[in-house]
This record gives C-alpha cells, sequence and structure tokens, in this order.
C-alpha cells in the first residue's frame, strides 16, 4: 500500500508548503494519484470492515473509489467488501471494473478468482488466478487460489501440479509444502507426504496444520508414538479442541486410556460454549467413562437446566451405568419447546420399548408427535417402538409413509428404513435403500459401512465391500464402526492377523462396544484361543448389549462353558 501511503503524505505537504508559500522545486510530472480525503475514506472503510460494519465499508470504500480510480487496491477491498455482503451482482462490476481499468495488476486478478468462486463461476475463477500467476509468479496467493479451484472441480491432479509449480518457484513456501503433503497424503503416498511436512515444520516450526498432517503421515507409517508427540505439540502450542479430540482419539487407539480421559478434563472449560462441552460427555461415553459423562452432565445441567443436549448426555450416560428408569424420567421431563426435544423424547420412548412397557412407549412417542408432528427423530423412535412391540409392518407403513411425505429426501429417514429391513431379514431390499443415500452423497460415511458391511457379514461381492469400507476410512479414519466393519471384511476374507489387528484398533476407540467385542472374540475363536474368545464375550455380555447381538454371544458363551 506505498502508493496510498505516499501519495497522502504527499499530499498533505504539498498543502502545507502551499499555505507558507513555498513553493517546491520540482512540480509532479502527473497529478496525484490520491488525496487524504479519498485515503480518510480508504482507511475509514478497511476499519469497518474489521468491526463488521459491512455497510458502512462499503460506503466508505466506494466513496474511496470515486476520489480515487486510479488506485487498484481500493477497487479490490471494495469489490471483497460487496461479495462478503451478499451483494453479488455489485461485486462482479465492481472487479470486471477493475479488471478493464488495471489489466495487469495481479492483484485484481487474484482478487476475481476469489470472487468467481463465491459466485460459483469456478471456470472463470481458474482463468483469473492464472492471468494473475502469469502477471505475478512469484506471489504464493495465485497458486494456493488456482489449486483451491481445481479441488472444487475435482481436479486433483491438477492442484498437485500448481503446488508443484508454486514451490519451484517458491521452494520455501510453507502453505505450498502443507498443501501438497496434504495431497499426497490423501493419495496414500505418505513417504512423499511426510518428506513435504517435514520441510513445512522445518521451515515454520510453529505451524500448527503442518504438524497435525505430519502426524497423519506418521501414524499412517506406524510410528505411533512419534506422532502422538507431534500431535501432542501442536495441541501445547495451539490449545486447539479440533487437535484436542484428535489427541485424544489416537491416544485411545494407542491403548493409551487413562492419558485420553485425562485429556478431556484438560479440554473442558468454563468459557467454552454449551454444545462443546456436551460433546466432550460423548467422548466420555466413547471411552467407557459414563460416570465421568454423568459428573459432567450434572455440572452442565445446574448452568443450564433447560438444554436438551444436557439431559440427553445425561439419559446416555445413566443407561450405561444401568439406571434405565432414572435416564426415562430424565428424557421425559424436557420441555416440547426445547432444541433436541425430538431426540429426548425419542430415545425415551425406545427405552420404554426395550424394557417391555410398550403402551408407555407409544404414548411417550405420539405425545411427541403430537407436539412435532414431522419431527424425524420421533418418526423413528414410533416406528422402532412398533418393531420391537411385535409389529413391524406397522414400523414400515410409519417410515414409508415419512418418506414418502419427504419425496424419499430424507437420508436420516432412508437410513432408518435400510436399519429396519436389515433387522427384518432383508439385506436386499436394505442395501438398496442406503445405496439410495449414496447416489445423493457419495462422501456419506454411514451407508458406506452399512453397505460395506452387509457385503463383508454375507461374504457377497467381498471386492466392492472392501472399497466401499476403504473409502469410509479415508473419510473417517478414527471412526470404530468402520473399523470395525473393516476387520470383519478381513474375517470374512480369511485374514485373521489383520482381521485382529483392526478389531483390536476398534475395541481400543470404542471399548464399551459390545458388538466389537464380539467380532474380535469370533477372530479369536477361529485362531484356535477359545480362553481368551471366551474373556471377550463375557465382557461384552456385562456390557448389555441389545439382541440379536445378546443372542449371538450367549450361544458362544454357553457353547464354549460346555467344552470346560
Amino acid at each position: 500500500m506505498r502508493s496510498l501511503f505516499v501519495a497522502a503524505l504527499g499530499a498533505a505537504l504539498w498543502a502545507a508548503c502551499g499555505r507558507a508559500g513555498v513553493a517546491p522545486r520540482r512540480p509532479p510530472e502527473r497529478p496525484l494519484p490520491m488525496s487524504a480525503a479519498a485515503y480518510g475514506h480508504y482507511l475509514r472503510g478497511r476499519l469497518a470492515a474489521i468491526e463488521g460494519d459491512g455497510a458502512r465499508a462499503a460506503a466508505e470504500l466506494g466513496a474511496a473509489a470515486a476520489a480515487a480510480p486510479e488506485e487498484a487496491p481500493i477497487r479490490v477491498a471494495l469489490a471483497d467488501v460487496l461479495v462478503r455482503l451478499g451483494r453479488r451482482d455489485q461485486a462482479l462490476l465492481a472487479i470486471e471494473g477493475a479488471q478493464r481499468r488495471f489489466p495487469r495488476r495481479a492483484e485484481v486478478w487474484r482478487e476475481s478468482g476469489r470472487i468467481y468462486r463465491r459466485v460459483g463461476r469456478q471456470a472463470d475463477a481458474a482463468r483469473a488466478y492464472q492471468r494473475a500467476i502469469d502477471l505475478a509468479p512469484d506471489a504464493e496467493d495465485g497458486y494456493l487460489g488456482l489449486a483451491s479451484v481445481w479441488m472444487s472441480l475435482g481436479r486433483a491432479d491438477m492442484a498437485e501440479a500448481t503446488y508443484r509449480a508454486l514451490l519451484l518457484r517458491r521452494p520455501h513456501s510453507v502453505a505450498g509444502h502443507v498443501r501438497l503433503g496434504e495431497r499426497l497424503l490423501a493419495r496414500g503416498r505418505t513417504d512423499d507426504a511426510e518428506r513435504e511436512l517435514r520441510r513445512a515444520v522445518d521451515l515454520d516450526p510453529s505451524h500448527i496444520r503442518a504438524r497435525v498432517a505430519l502426524a497423519q503421515a506418521l501414524r499412517g507409517r506406524g510410528r505411533t508414538r512419534e506422532a502422538l508427540a507431534l500431535l501432542r505439540e501442536a495441541f501445547d502450542r495451539s490449545s486447539s479442541i479440533d487437535i484436542g479430540r484428535t489427541l485424544f482419539e489416537q491416544l485411545l487407539e494407542s491403548g493409551d486410556r487413562g492419558s485420553a480421559v485425562a485429556l478431556l478434563g484438560q479440554l473442558d472449560r468454563d468459557d467454552l460454549e454449551l454444545e462443546v462441552r456436551v460433546s466432550f460427555g460423548a467422548l466420555y461415553l466413547q471411552a467407557g467413562e459414563a460416570e465421568e459423562a454423568r459428573r459432567l452432565a450434572a455440572s452442565l445441567a445446574a448452568q443450564s437446566p433447560t438444554s436438551g443436549s444436557v439431559r440427553l448426555l445425561e439419559a446416555r450416560a445413566l443407561v450405561d451405568l444401568g439406571r434405565r428408569g432414572e435416564a426415562i424420567a430424565v428424557l421425559l421431563a424436557v420441555a416440547p419447546d426445547t432444541p433436541a426435544y425430538g431426540q429426548c423424547r425419542a430415545l425415551a420412548a425406545e427405552l420404554l420399548a426395550r424394557s417391555g412397557r410398550f403402551a408407555d412407549a407409544r404414548a411417550a412417542a405420539e405425545q411427541g408427535l403430537a407436539n412435532h408432528p414431522h419431527d424425524t427423530d420421533l418418526i423413528i423412535g414410533r416406528a422402532l417402538v412398533s418393531e420391537l412391540a411385535g409389529r413391524p409392518a406397522d414400523a414400515r407403513a410409519l417410515l414409508r409413509a415419512a418418506l414418502t411425505a419427504s419425496d424419499d429426501r430424507d437420508q436420516d429417514l432412508l437410513y432408518a428404513m435400510a436399519g429396519f429391513e436389515d433387522r427384518q431379514g432383508n439385506p436386499d431390499r436394505a442395501v438398496a435403500l442406503a445405496e439410495r443415500i449414496l447416489e445423493r452423497d457419495p462422501r456419506h460415511t454411514a451407508a458406506l459401512n452399512f453397505i460395506g458391511f452387509s457385503l463383508a457379514d454375507r461374504r457377497r461381492d467381498l471386492p466392492r465391500a472392501e472399497r466401499l469400507l476403504e473409502r469410509a476410512l479415508a473419510l473417517a479414519p478414527s471412526d470404530s464402526y468402520v473399523i470395525d466393519s473393516l476387520g470383519w471384511l478381513r474375517f470374512r476374507q480369511g485374514r485373521l492377523v489383520q482381521a485382529q489387528e483392526l478389531l483390536e484398533r476398534a475395541a481400543r476407540l470404542a471399548p464399551a462396544e459390545p458388538e466389537i467385542l464380539w467380532h474380535l472374540g469370533e477372530v479369536h475363536l477361529a485362531r484356535s484361543e477359545p480362553r481368551r474368545a471366551l474373556e471377550l464375550y463375557e465382557r461384552a455380555r456385562a456390557l448389555g448389549p441389545e439382541e440379536p447381538v445378546r443372542h449371538r454371544i450367549d450361544d458362544r458363551i454357553h457353547a464354549l462353558r460346555a467344552q470346560r
């Protein structure tokens, strides 16, 4: 911004000299590009933008642009503010006017690329960023912007080539090394990714994103201890909750459950948003620490007694502690106008039904639907009550009617219907429903996992099951259910060593999940290790699994005890 500042300073000095009656030794060869008044508008506009007052920023920058029409940075700032305000047509007029007036200014074309991206004109964005690179080949932002466009167009190969072009021009670009490393990591080239990410950390030891990605690369190469050390350093440097969660999962996965649970206490703070603190309760439950989750819920309830999400956490903790009656009471006390009411009432109905109190369960669900007739959670909960009461035709009719009303677009309903059909012994119908979710959302991890597990469990099209589950794992590398499904696939393939490794990993991530322990027990039984298998079955049984898992576990326990 040297021209703006120098111009304004020069104008002020010129005015001062004129008032003193002293002429400058050498008059300027051209008019000064910016007056002090224009510069004042510009500064006030930038300050308003920083303060979040978009309307005032646009007004001040518009006045600055009118007063100093030859200043490209003002046009760029004005266009940026306009697009942030949602005034897309005005932003396009401003930036395309700047293109015509300043065709050789790289910053104009970089801003053009950003605006074209915001309005969905990706091809125009790519051309604008390329023009910016041609005009300023050493400027990092042009390459990064162009690569982001290629990614949005599904051309990861072109994005990677763009990062490489940046690094050829600027070998010390930290962002270039990080983005290239992340791309290589996504392609499974962990060795090459590690090299790029180590270079980024060497150049900027405080770069948190580089450290997290490097930890992922090291983890992929089996160097868990180094990965954990990097994540711990990244967390200590940033205090980022997201990094803390990642560290929690990797500590669990490494078998250090005590450190993972202790980390949650370090993450939790009174100044955090309520929903963030509730999410820590869910992590306590994942780690099998139901009492810690209950204590946290009680503490949060004292501060926010009407919060539905807090009551939901409290109820889930009570269920895991075997205190189902208390959980039901907590859930039924949630008021209808409370967010998460539908989830609370649906869970209450399910718990009542699983306790054999079918009339109470129906009443709870129907009262909820009377308050919120289109709530998906309540519809699914009401159908589950019918299913558990031995009336699957009623459950199917409820789900079908809801799906028809949503024009078959509600993914939660589709997934619930798939689960229902699977439990009713119609796996092909279930998979077809999950396939409809993938048609609309190919990155739907739960649907990928559902189909992959169903195929693996039935020994059907195992190569496709493998592709689906590996795609799901790439999207959710710490999802215990996906890891469990992939382990079960390896079991079905007869690859028992790999199956055991995956299932042990899943069991460390979700130690309170009985079905994972049952799968792991099956692997040990197949490896002629009945004593270890029995230990796992008994652990799974103590966790209170629902049918049909409980029946399978009981059969195994009975058979193995009879052999003693």
